[in-house]
């Protein structure tokens, strides 16, 4: 059983790296895309920023000062999307955290240049993950 289950986790890395190098190839396209998918809503845009870390759909419309069914929705099309995934669930709320695609992508970097307003400085921790994926990309 425990040869079983560290043959599984071998390939699911062997995956999620694969995924990574596609990601990376593809850049451009996909953020063409996401651009797309973020529009001019600035609200999808304050939503997806908003989850920093580990969120809540509460905790996100304390934050926002918006409604709960708005942040719902929201939440709902970046999940759909791929750029966020729920942790864990506690009682009936869904704690959000952003996915790896996020930081791969530089995502953050994008949106900052089309809604500069919106989006707050970078954690020092982010940036330097941020500077990891980038000279991951050069070698």
């Amino acid at each position: 059983m425990e040869k079983d289950v560290r043959e599984i986790k071998y390939r699911v890395n062997g995956i999620e790296k694969g995924m990574d190098l596609l990601l990376r190839a593809n850049r451009e396209q996909i953020l063409k895309d996401l651009m797309a998918f973020f529009g001019k809503s600035k609200d999808r845009v304050k939503v997806f920023l908003a989850i920093n870390g580990e969120k809540s759909v509460n905790q996100i419309t304390e934050e926002l000062r918006m409604l709960g069914q708005n942040v719902s929705k929201r939440t709902s099309e970046l999940e759909r999307e791929g750029l966020i995934r729920v942790k864990k669930t506690v009682g009936h709320s869904k704690i959000y955290e952003q996915t790896e695609k996020v930081a791969i992508l530089n995502l953050r970097r994008e949106l900052q240049k089309k809604f500069g307003e919106l989006v707050p400085s970078t954690p020092e921790s982010e940036e330097a993950g941020i500077e990891n994926v980038e000279k991951e990309e050069q070698g």
